[in-house]
């Protein structure tokens, strides 16, 4: 069988990439491994002896999405897509027994920190009208392929790259210092917070979002002051999520994709994607199965996609020295729980809906934490924790009157014990005891409320999800694996040396989270060459 174009992977950006393209009148097939479609972005029922308590198993928060049209111009609201909006969007409390808030709402967040440091109020309501100046610029490049470096950095630096109708669309672009702006994109966020705040609630409280939300890279790493910068569109959209959970945006994208045409196609694994003289041909599935087109996207990582699913000989040897050398590091790890009821704070006055991001004292000990998982191969001590009840906000996702639970939890060492090795099921109960005594330190009450739970570490992710070291991100969002540099720059436009097969997803530009993005941009890709 025949088609336009064929979609290996039902994630939301394969599903992006073909939408757009059966809005232009294409044939389209979305083939997907599993019999759940969504890829990271799904809600279902992973907990054991648990139905009707369904979990959100990858991505929770749909922030980049909202800076986007593919809501609007794929009308998936039309299409069952409904958000709620969390306010405050995360309290960060403190052993001390004080909470940080942060509102969407910047001047109630500025009110916020002005209890702990009043200067730290002042200079981060500064900062953020600079950083917000500055990701707006940056959200242009991320609507777009990324340009080479060479073009960012030749006459006139990044306003160069900016056509003047974009350029009369952002008059603030005029008024970012693009050096301090390189500046913070390249150091660390540690570095940055450092110089820029004197109190550690402040300090400790925005590494948990650059960290925690956006990047879930350790503050340390060069690069991860991009964050900074980044974490401003929340005063934007701010924090929305799903009614239904993550895997109501896949839904949506589905009904809009079969109403235009197209074909998805669940439980079906590629085992090779067919190619013949340099140009690809189609794709075979594991029970011999075999559907053709001129145009193959594949939203699985580069390295399988390349390195696996391509006949041995296919892709030239310097390139898959290349691709095998990418840095995919694991950086954390999932707890589901299903509860009887929302469990009661002890010390802190928390609320319910926002989520709660269980950090540390300073930022040399969210470090140290980094520090000692790598060391001991194992779950931080006092693992930093991303805590939310969905079911506050939501009562869909459980059967009446119970709730939910969900966690995401760092560090894990960046080489985390996958489920083939001996070490992974000591790994997995040494995780979930720390993560709920951890838990339990805020909410003492929360083990009796439990009626089953789910731990995942790297290694059940990258089983589950078919990420590389349980890797959200594909490839780890470094400096030198983003923009022109993601994956590769061979292969930084989603196009291949193989005519017609393209990469998107999480491990092309602009890169991980709920976004949409690099669907869209692999679609406009694809669209504006047949149409050259």
């Amino acid at each position: 069988m025949s088609f336009d174009a064929i979609v290996i992977g039902a994630g939301h950006n394969g599903l992006v990439v073909a939408n757009y393209l059966a809005k232009a009148k294409f044939k389209v097939l979305v083939v997907e491994r599993r019999s759940t479609l969504g890829g990271c972005c799904t809600t279902e029922e992973l907990i054991p002896n648990a139905p009707g308590f369904k979990v959100n198993g990858g991505a929770i928060d749909h922030i980049l999405i909202q800076r986007t049209p593919i809501i609007q111009e794929l009308e998936l609201d039309s299409f069952g897509l409904k958000y709620v909006s969390i306010e405050p969007m995360f309290e960060v409390p403190f052993e001390d027994g004080s909470v940080l808030r942060f509102y969407k709402d910047l001047k109630k967040t500025i009110q916020e920190i002005s209890r702990f440091s009043k200067r730290d109020a002042e200079r981060y309501s500064k900062l953020v009208e600079e950083w917000s100046h500055e990701e707006a610029l940056l959200e242009r490049l991320m609507l777009n392929p990324p340009p080479k470096i060479s073009e960012l950095l030749g006459i006139g630096g990044l306003k160069a790259i900016f056509k003047p109708s974009m350029l009369s669309t952002l008059p603030e672009a005029a008024r970012v210092d693009f050096n301090s702006m390189v500046r913070t994109v390249v150091m660390s966020a540690n570095q940055l917070l450092n110089e820029e705040f004197e109190d550690d609630h402040t300090k400790v409280a925005l590494s948990s979002i650059f960290s925690l939300i956006f990047s879930t890279m350790p503050p340390s790493l060069p690069s991860s002051g991009l964050m900074a910068i980044m974490h401003t569109m929340l005063y934007k959209t701010g924090l929305k999520r799903p009614i239904g959970g993550s895997g109501a945006l896949i839904d949506a994208l589905v009904s809009s994709l079969r109403a235009k045409g197209g074909e998805v196609l669940s439980q079906a694994e590629v085992r090779r994607i067919i190619t013949d003289k340099g140009e690809v041909k189609g794709v075979e599935l594991a029970d011999g199965r075999r559907f053709y087109s001129k145009i193959v996207v594949s939203s699985v990582d580069a390295q399988r996609t390349l390195l696996k699913l391509l006949d041995p000989g296919t892709l030239d040897e310097s390139l898959a020295r290349k691709l095998k050398s990418l840095r995919i590091t694991s950086y954390g790890m999932t707890y589901h729980a299903a509860l009887h009821a929302l469990p009661k704070a002890a010390k802190h006055e928390l609320r319910e809906e926002p989520g709660k991001l269980l950090a540390l004292n300073s930022l040399e000990q969210i470090e140290k934490a980094y520090h000692i998982a790598n060391s001991q191969r194992a779950l931080s001590p006092t693992p930093l924790l991303a805590v939310n009840f969905p079911t506050s906000y939501d009562a869909t996702l459980a059967p009446l009157g119970k709730h939910t639970l969900y966690c995401w939890a760092q560090f894990v060492p960046d080489n985390s014990p996958m489920i083939w090795e001996k070490e992974h099921k000591r790994f997995s109960e040494d995780a979930q005891n720390k993560i709920e005594k951890r838990l339990e330190e805020f909410w003492p009450d929360l083990g009796e409320l439990i009626i089953a739970k789910k731990v995942e570490t790297p290694g059940d992710l990258a089983e589950r999800l078919w990420i590389q070291r349980g890797n959200t991100q594909h490839i780890d969002p470094t400096l030198e694996q983003m923009y022109y540099y993601r994956p590769l720059p061979e292969l930084s436009h989603y196009k291949t040396p193989i005519r017609g097969l393209y990469l998107t997803g999480a491990g092309t530009h602009p890169g991980g989270g709920i976004s949409g993005m690099p669907g869209y941009n692999t679609a406009i890709t694809i669209l504006k060459e047949l149409n050259a």
